[in-house]
C-alpha cells in the first residue's frame, strides 16, 4: 500500500513484533510501520483489550500521519 502512495502500518502484539519486522525487510519494505501491542491479547478480559486498544489508538493514527 505505501508504494501505492497510501500509508500502511501494521499492528502486532510485543510477541510478533521481530518477526513482522523482519518480514516487512525481506519484502523490500524495511521502514514499514509497526505498531506494538502488548502481549497477550486473547487471555485478556474484553474490557482490558478495548482499554488497549483505546489506549494506543492515537499512536495508530500518528503512525499514520494524522493529526491528532
Amino acid at each position: 500500500m505505501a508504494s501505492q502512495g497510501k500509508a500502511a502500518v501494521v499492528v502486532v502484539t510485543a510477541e510478533f513484533e521481530h518477526l513482522a519486522h523482519t518480514m516487512a525487510a525481506n519484502a523490500g519494505r524495511a521502514g514499514l510501520r509497526v505498531l506494538v501491542l502488548p502481549y497477550p491479547l486473547e487471555s485478556r478480559p474484553a474490557a482490558e483489550v478495548r482499554d488497549i486498544a483505546r489506549e494506543h489508538w492515537p499512536r495508530l493514527l500518528e503512525t499514520l500521519g494524522a493529526e491528532v
